[in-house]
């Protein structure tokens, strides 16, 4: 039973990683003693090793939204270590140059160009609903962040 949970809470920091941004190889010189390997074959070789971590995490690709959240339910320890390692990726992203945050918008607004129209429109109710959720500071705080916000939330308010 050990091994298990041991696979399950490596599948869950497999996947966490997998959606964390790496810094783009031109913002940080190579180290001299860096290993030849990339992450990517680490991750290859680990999953060689381990076929049963493989399964699972194909498993957890092919689950619905909903499912993954009642999987996640009745793991709580890999629920725990992912929002761990969300908290350390927003760290990171806090800690970002004003050049790589720039990059990075972009990158996000790539992405979210490419969406099909029912992604966008399920993003946009998640957005309206934690907007909806702020308290009237937070929601000015956002407004001064993002001032071609207030033109969009005017739009749809009329």
């Amino acid at each position: 039973m050990k091994t298990s949970t041991l696979g399950l809470s490596l599948l869950a920091l497999l996947v966490a990683t997998s959606a964390s941004h790496a810094a783009p190889e031109g913002d940080k010189p190579a180290r001299k003693d860096a290993p030849a390997k990339r992450d990517g074959d680490r991750r290859e070789e680990l999953l060689k090793q381990h076929p049963e971590l493989k399964e699972a995490l194909e498993k957890l690709r092919n689950m619905s939204p909903e499912e993954r959240q009642a999987w996640l339910k009745e793991h709580p320890e890999v629920a725990a270590k992912i929002e761990k390692a969300k908290a350390t990726i927003r760290e990171r992203a806090d800690n970002l140059t004003p050049e790589q945050k720039e990059k990075l918008k972009a990158k996000l607004k790539e992405r979210g160009e490419n969406l099909t129209p029912e992604q966008k429109e399920k993003l946009r109710e998640k957005m309206k609903e934690r907007f909806d959720k702020m308290t009237p500071e937070q929601k000015e705080e956002l407004l001064k962040k993002h001032p071609e916000l207030k033109e969009k939330l005017e739009g749809t308010k009329k």
